[in-house]
């Protein structure tokens, strides 16, 4: 059995159509809201006055066999009314409850009713719903008014009111434009057939408008993808593409090598002149040998070459190139050219060579003033032996003291060894090393002053490391001399305490003052090389001793004490501790 189809009629027919009957079908259902909206309001102002109205008409009965007529009367009748009034013949009020803002309470009704009534909210009444019932007392014929609240209802009837005065001239006025332009809307889509119609045969009669198009364009796009541009074509246009907005040489080859663009730029660099389309690239770079090798062995791989770095001769010397071969491929992956990309890399290489000539220098200056310092550091002790020498010459202890010197002599000699290989571990001479020794030997420096530090023995009596003695005896003195000096610059100076403790699994030399604290200004760049607090210093104790201590795996911490000064810690790891 045959199904049945839709007939079509073509796009612009059915838009020409559809389009109206939409737009009509539209204002008809606004139509139809807009009714339906009106009638349910007018359906609740009605109920609302048969309210009104019945509540009068019961209010005018119960009133008229009232002996008294008093406003609390009305009140206790008609306790959910807005306003209730009792009016003669005149207009005039008898007896009221509420404001009738001076107007005529008869107004609204147009007269004296004979029967119950109802009207409101509107104009008259704008925010209640007035009932209104004739009322027979002591022989005269009155009306009874009783007004209930219709707020709600007096804003939903003006927004109608407003909504009606909008939306049927809108909806109208949409209408009226969509006949009236409804041809330029289409004016594109019968641009683009009449176009189509002109490459092809006219569609039957009758034929999807759509499908015409669409088939229209896949033969084209099908003509198109049928033409093969060629290699050179390709790679071409990829220049005109790339070369104005790199700031660096771009040389375009075919599969053959043969040169198929050279930017301005890489002729700059080069120092070459444009060469012709399609020639060697041998003969474009003759000039430059070194640079025709790179080439020729990525053309050779056709991989490329990432990141390679050659020297070209030109007018103004010898020019450093960094260049990048890259393999151009066609979807089947056959190669089809080489872009290469090559920048100067001259001016970067002298910097980086003053950069390095630079920290060197630093590097120099820092060891030269470290070795300085430690030597300034080992004199003072020898002068401070032969002060003692010379103060007691007949002294049963000369044999010490010239010991203690021989001592820092050789001492002076590891210093100067020892910093011309400081930045590599193999300066160290590891060993098991007792810390509580290690600590007693560094406050018996002589330059410290007798008494000056004092050794708090401990519950690790030999406790010991992996280090090297020396080197960890010259960072405890170098912290030692600032805790010296920090405590003397005190108000009540005493001895500077060091000792060895457990701190969870490490191992630590503590040193504590109670000098001024670290200075502020330094307090940020503590082990750097001449940062330093005092006028009279170098600025290199810290910074050796903080290398030492790195130099055997701990850390080195400075950090304000509770009571005032300065604590300085020393800690080992645990892999450093020896059994």
């Amino acid at each position: 059995m045959k199904r049945w189809r839709w007939p079509r009629l073509g796009l612009r027919r059915e838009v020409l159509l559809l389009v109206p009957l939409a737009m009509l079908a539209l204002v008809l259902l606004s139509a139809f809201s807009l009714i339906a909206y009106r009638n349910g309001i007018e359906s609740l102002r009605q109920e609302r006055q048969g309210e009104a109205r019945r509540l009068a008409w019961q209010l005018a009965q119960r009133l008229a066999d009232s002996p008294t007529l008093s406003m609390a009367s009305l009140r206790s009748a008609a306790p959910q009314a807005r306003r209730v009034a009792v009016i003669d013949s005149d207009g005039r009020l008898v007896a009221g409850l509420g404001r009738f803002e001076g107007q005529d309470a008869l107004a609204p009704l147009g007269g004296r009713p004979t029967e119950p009534a109802a009207v409101g909210p509107g104009a008259a009444v704008p925010d209640a719903v007035a009932g209104f019932a004739p009322l027979r007392r002591g022989g005269r014929d009155l009306t009874l008014r009783v007004d209930l609240a219709a707020d709600d209802l007096a804003r939903q009837l003006g927004g109608l009111r407003i909504l009606t005065w909008v939306a049927l001239p809108l909806n109208l006025a949409v209408v009226a434009l969509v006949f009236l332009f409804l041809r330029y809307l289409l004016r594109p889509f019968d641009t683009l057939l009449e176009q189509a119609r002109r490459v092809e045969s006219p569609e039957p009669e009758g034929d999807d408008e759509i499908a015409f198009l669409v088939g229209t364009f896949e033969r084209a796009v099908s003509a198109l993808a049928g033409r093969q541009t060629p290699v050179e074509a390709e790679i071409e246009t990829l220049q005109r593409t790339l070369a104005p907005s790199l700031e660096s040489g771009l040389l375009l080859l075919d599969r053959e090598s043969g040169v198929l663009a050279l930017n301005a730029m890489g002729r700059e660099l080069l120092e070459v002149e444009e060469p012709a389309v399609g020639s060697p690239v041998e003969a474009a770079l003759a000039r430059h040998p070194e640079l025709l090798e790179i080439l020729r062995s990525a053309a050779a791989s056709g991989q490329g070459a990432a990141r390679q770095e050659t020297d070209v001769r030109t007018a103004g010397g010898r020019r450093t190139l960094g260049l990048t071969v890259h393999a151009l491929r066609r979807d089947d992956g056959a190669v089809r050219g080489f872009l290469v990309l090559f920048v100067d890399l001259t001016e970067v290489r002298r910097q980086a060579a003053e950069e390095r000539l630079a920290e060197g220098l630093a590097q120099l200056g820092e060891l030269a003033a470290g070795v300085a310092h430690e030597l300034r550091n080992g004199l003072a002790t020898l002068r401070g032996y032969l002060t003692l020498v010379e103060r007691r010459p007949e002294d049963g202890t000369l044999a010490d003291y010239l010991d203690e010197m021989r001592r820092e002599s050789d001492h002076l000699v590891r210093v100067v060894e020892d910093f011309l290989t400081f930045a590599s571990p193999e300066s160290a001479r590891v060993e098991p090393v007792e810390l509580n020794a290690l600590a007693r030997r560094a406050a018996a420096d002589p330059a410290l002053g007798e008494g000056a530090v004092q050794v708090e023995a401990g519950d690790l009596g030999s406790a010991r490391i992996r280090g090297d003695a020396a080197l960890l005896e010259r960072a405890l003195k170098n912290l030692l001399h600032n805790a010296v000096r920090a405590e003397r610059e005190g108000r009540d100076p005493v001895a500077v305490v060091c000792r060895v403790e457990r701190q969870e699994e490490k191992l630590a030399i503590v040193v504590e003052d109670r000098g001024g604290g670290l200075p502020p200004e330094v307090r940020e760049r503590l082990f750097q090389p001449f940062v330093t607090g005092r006028p009279d210093g170098v600025g290199l104790g810290l910074s050796l001793a903080h290398r030492i201590v790195g130099l055997h795996g701990g850390t080195l911490r400075l950090e304000d004490r509770e009571n005032g000064g300065t604590r300085a810690v020393i800690s080992f790891p645990a892999d450093a501790i020896a059994g």
